[in-house]
């Protein structure tokens, strides 16, 4: 995989913490989504009748029937969504390109290579970037393919990525004030010496570093993700056997530590029995890991596989949806070696136009692979590999209520309990006794750097949230989201970096066919951060966002966004604030 970092068009290098969905009719660019385990109300459907039948502005809601997601903060980036509407074109191609300060810069483009009936083959390609103090660039290409026979779906895929970053956050000692830089300056930086501490072991034991090695860690880094996929799946509307298999390989490269290669392999049917339907679902996924650097100085995992069978029975009626089965996943080499969890969920559509309610009984094991951790925190010590987490029970129960037209409420509670349940904290080194350079303060004792390390426990969680949509045909759009999180820890002193609140309102209104307006406002309450056998207080994050696009011609639109309006630079983790007040301005063309 390091060889890739050389083949890629140099034009890719991107984000400010931006994702582009680019192949639909309406194109929306948005914050990252990265849920960290199973949704609180996982039902397959909806009562159909309680949904609003009307044109719905360009805004793309793609948790709409589903309540938050357990664990997960709304936002994990500063907003940034960039919403335009495109009109229909013959090939459906377009490409958009925005400017903005801070060196911001975005540059997306789709292309139907091939758009037959039966078949398709689209290329994607998105570069997002900051270039100001905080860097972040993340770039993307990637190949979608699709054959339709008579039966069946015959699918393929291809895609590259890369993510470049600077390590922007601070440096501190014990007391969480005084920065690392200035401390480096009072002690010899080649004789005073500092232990990691609350290393996980793995495949090496805890390192001992120089004040001198400490200082010039690499200020950057670089990771490259490939995957690739094939497989095949039923049509939709297919009633007597629906089914899916499929192999994908993934790859995760980090310039300064491991490599990780997966190859996941699912498949799955289900067939009538009777009026109801039974099936069951397999996955097989293996992982394995490499470094260029010695083995001596970095966290080599173990090459392991994991291996899940979910059988389930499950009954459709037209007002009543059940589905009852049981999930085990079997891991060799780490962890528990047998995990199961229940796999209960129903939906009763009390009054089929105004009431539904939802409920059932989850969990689940789940892989968190470096691909996925390095997205949630890309600041991680670059040879982390986290430890997968086991979630054996997670209850919930909701209810949805559409009292008037077009106004739908979604309320539920939620609870999980939760094993190896991670929090990121600042990775941390202790004098070593050793030295021949002498401390000048108690304070100097520990370091605080600004690289994340995990610390585990046991955990429970209950989650109670609520969400309501309101959509006025072709006009105005708005979702509220808010949710309450109650954490309860074994083994640490906190749920570190989890906040108790979040709240998301997002509005779009269309002023006239060609000018649409969007706000959004965010909130997570105060998170506390780690330090030593203390904490830190980190002040709430609210997130302002204005935005606007303008339909000129039919195939040419232009868009503006203000982020964080009232210049709130709050901490994403310690020591790394985001950007304050900051805009980005751009065109959309269509051909």
């Amino acid at each position: 995989m390091r060889t890739l970092r050389y083949i890629i068009p140099a034009f890719l290098s991107v984000a400010i913490g931006l994702n582009a969905q680019t192949l639909d009719q309406n194109v929306t660019v948005e914050r990252e989504y990265k849920p960290v385990i199973q949704d609180a109300g996982k039902i397959n459907s909806v009562p159909q009748i309680m949904e609003p039948n009307v044109e719905k502005i360009p805004a793309n809601y793609t948790d709409f029937n589903f309540p938050l997601s357990v664990g997960q903060n709304i936002h994990t980036l500063p907003a940034a969504e960039l919403l335009h509407q495109r009109r229909r074109t013959p090939s459906g191609a377009f490409v958009r390109v925005g400017l903005g300060s801070e060196l911001n810069n975005m540059l997306d483009f789709a292309l139907p290579v091939i758009n037959k009936p039966k078949t398709k083959l689209d290329l994607k390609l998105d570069h997002l970037a900051t270039f100001g103090s905080k860097k972040h660039s993340t770039s993307n290409a990637s190949l979608m393919f699709d054959q339709y026979f008579n039966k069946l779906d015959l699918y393929a895929g291809v895609g590259l990525g890369r993510e470049s970053f600077n390590y922007y956050g601070k440096n501190f000692l014990a007391d969480g004030k005084t920065e690392f830089n200035t401390f480096s300056e009072l002690l010899t930086p080649t004789d005073a010496k500092y232990d990691e501490l609350n290393l996980v072991r793995v495949n090496r034991t805890s390192q001992t570093f120089t004040l001198d090695k400490l200082s010039k860690a690499p200020e950057a880094d670089v990771f490259w993700r490939f995957n690739t996929y094939l497989g095949v799946r039923s049509l939709p509307g297919e009633e007597k056997l629906r089914y899916q298999a499929e192999m994908q390989y993934k790859a995760f490269d980090a310039r300064n530590g491991l490599t990780e290669n997966i190859i996941h392999t699912r498949a799955g049917f289900n067939s009538q029995n009777g009026k109801n339907r039974v099936g069951v679902d397999l996955e097989m996924s293996n992982m394995m890991y490499k470094s260029d650097i010695l083995a001596a100085v970095i966290n080599v995992w173990d090459s392991y596989s994991v291996f899940s069978m979910n059988p389930y029975y499950s009954i459709e009626r037209e007002r009543f949806n059940m589905r009852l089965g049981v999930k085990s996943s079997f891991s060799f080499v780490h962890g528990k070696p047998f995990n199961p969890s229940p796999d209960i969920n129903l939906e009763w559509k009390a009054i089929p136009k105004y009431l539904a309610v939802y409920g059932g009984v989850g969990g689940g094991y789940e892989i968190n692979t470096m691909d996925d951790m390095f997205r949630e925190n890309r600041w991680l010590y670059s040879d982390l590999r986290i430890k997968d987490t086991y979630t054996p029970v997670n209850p919930y129960v909701g209810l949805k209520v559409k009292p008037v037209y077009n106004l739908l409420l979604d309320a539920y509670l939620s609870y999980s309990y939760i094993d190896n349940q991670y929090f990121f904290v600042n990775k941390d080194y202790k004098y070593n006794p050793a030295s021949s350079s002498a401390l000048g303060s108690p304070a100097e004792n520990v370091l605080f750097t600004n690289r994340f390390n995990v610390l585990y426990s046991s955990a429970s969680h209950t989650k109670v949230g609520v969400r309501a949509n309101y959509n006025i045909r072709n006009f105005i759009n708005v979702q509220l989201k808010g949710a309450y999180n109650g954490w309860q820890v074994y083994e640490t002193l906190m749920a570190w970096n989890k906040p108790k609140w979040e709240a998301d309102l997002s509005t779009d209104l269309r002023l006239s066919r060609n000018l649409n307006v969007s706000a959004n406002v965010f909130y997570e309450g105060k998170r506390y951060a780690k330090l030593g056998e203390g904490f830190h207080e980190m002040k709430p994050k609210v997130d302002i966002n204005l935005g606007a696009s303008y339909s000129y011609l039919n195939w040419f639109t232009m868009f503006a966004k203000v982020n964080n309006l009232i210049n709130n630079k709050y901490e994403e983790y310690y020591g790394y604030q985001v950007q304050g007040l900051n805009f980005m301005v751009g065109a959309a063309f269509s051909f």
